[in-house]
């Protein structure tokens, strides 16, 4: 019998869809790979002190991980998740580059990853300068990543002038 196809995405605060762009399209995204047969398993990040579960909401497996709030919250629960997917069956897919030097360990443990660079994050005004460093560093790194060991696809003509195809 063959293994059915497998996805685990990152990078996001979970489903359903709460707080943005990011959160939508992994519902969506999720949504349409478990009506075609696909395991999807979505990441969820729970306040700092809660215990962590599993759960099933909408045929898509929810790995609820608790970690604190504002930036270091962030890059916390990332690492968890990544540590988490590092050892699950399927496909990490990595929406955003908040954290992308964590995606170095898919690349240590021979995991093929697939990373959504969404957007040049680090040049928004909201982010304060500290967090606008870690994000263009992220970036940065996320894309040598992404060129040096995988291959790029820009998700749209505004992110392809930052981030090109490797040249042969």
């Amino acid at each position: 019998m063959a293994q059915s196809k497998a996805v685990q995405i990152l990078g996001t605060r979970g489903v359903p869809a709460k707080h943005g762009g990011f959160e939508t399209f992994a519902e969506q995204l999720s949504l349409f790979l478990v009506k075609r047969g696909w395991d999807v398993t979505v990441y969820c990040q729970l306040p700092a002190g809660k215990q962590g579960f599993a759960d099933d909401w909408n045929g898509i497996r929810r790995i609820h991980l608790s970690a604190g709030s504002g930036t270091f919250g962030t890059i916390e629960f990332d690492l968890k998740a990544t540590l988490r997917a590092a050892k699950e069956r399927g496909v990490p897919l990595v929406l955003g580059y908040n954290t992308a030097i964590l995606s170095l360990l898919f690349r240590v443990t021979r995991l093929k990853s697939v990373m959504n660079m969404d957007g040049i994050e680090w040049r928004r005004q909201k982010w304060s300068p500290q967090a606008r460093v870690w994000l263009r560093i992220n970036e940065f790194l996320g894309r040598a990543c992404q060129i040096i060991l995988w291959r790029t696809i820009p998700a749209s003509s505004n992110t392809s002038c930052v981030i090109r195809e490797p040249k042969k």
